[in-house]
């Protein structure tokens, strides 16, 4: 019996993010970071934007618009 109720979930494939490697820089007093910058986290989509904030620690809700999400993890990343 196939019917309405024993049809399969319907599943979303999203493309797997490759997190990019942060480039430091070691002086004798401090570690400084190089944050990707907003241009670049733009051309991301919001799944990507998300699984990349979950790689770091970020919780990102995809409700909201992709520009609140790329300042939030910008300003996150760039805390760190």
């Amino acid at each position: 019996m196939n019917g309405w109720f024993n049809t399969p979930p319907k599943t979303k494939k999203v493309k797997e993010v490759v997190a990019p490697k942060v480039k430091t820089k070691v002086t004798a007093t401090k570690i400084v970071k190089k944050v990707m910058p907003k241009s670049s986290l733009m051309k991301l989509t919001k799944d990507q934007l998300e699984q990349m904030g979950r790689e770091n620690g970020i919780e990102l809700d995809k409700r909201k618009t992709k520009e609140k999400l790329v300042d939030r993890l910008h300003k996150r990343l760039s805390k760190k």
